[in-house]
């Protein structure tokens, strides 16, 4: 039974959990920027997750007919896209992790078919979190009820999982955040050119750190 976790040791169980795949769990999360053509004051910038097979689709769409983009399509998920922009303004690869680990669990807490390892996963939410207070100013809004774009590990196999340890649980939220980057695709719409400074600026004013 684990009680009260501390994050360095949450920590170690990911880099642990790690140690086949090091690059592919570790490496940044660098969302595509996907220009907008947008003539009104202002400017038009968000981050969203996307199907693989659908990028192209959506590219497509927002050359041909931006109006129709901005206006009616419809973003993934406001908590899965908080998610991506803290995962791509983090600092380093531990708070990467920390984000990774955190919304992780707090999906896998809301499936009912994982009681038997809820109090692990519950454990690991409440130590990933605590360490992200420490450099954000708030994390999800309490409202929202999906943080990744989707549990992607099949219920067959999360109904058989005898899990015994939080190890467990790691290897669950590191599975399924592999799933997650080979299928999804990060972007980052703007109608701001990369090259143009204010693109920085208009960056900074949406981190969420202090």
């Amino acid at each position: 039974m684990i009680d009260k976790m501390k994050w360095e040791d949450a920590y170690k169980l990911w880099q642990g959990g790690g140690l086949y795949l090091p690059n592919a769990l570790s490496a940044s999360i660098t969302p595509e920027v996907v220009a907008v053509g947008y003539d009104r004051e202002g400017c038009f910038y968000g981050y969203d997750w996307l199907w693989n097979d659908d990028v192209q689709k959506r590219k497509s769409l927002i050359s041909k007919d931006p109006i129709e983009f901005m206006y009616f399509t419809k973003p993934t998920n406001k908590g899965t896209i908080t998610t991506l922009q803290m995962l791509a303004e983090a600092e380093d690869e531990e708070e990467r992790a920390a984000v990774w680990i955190a919304a992780t669990t707090f999906d896998l807490m809301g499936r009912q078919s994982i009681w038997n390892y809820a109090h692990y996963a519950h454990e690991l939410n409440i130590a990933a979190c605590a360490f992200l207070r420490e450099r954000y100013r708030f994390l999800w809004h309490h409202a929202m009820r999906k943080l990744v774009p989707e549990i992607m590990i099949p219920y067959t196999v999360l109904n058989r999982v005898n899990c015994n340890d939080a190890d467990t649980v790691m290897g669950l939220i590191q599975m399924n955040v592999m799933l997650i980057k080979g299928s999804y695709t990060p972007l980052l719409y703007s109608s701001i050119e990369e090259n143009d400074p204010k693109f920085k600026d208009i960056a900074a004013k949406h981190r969420l750190h202090e």
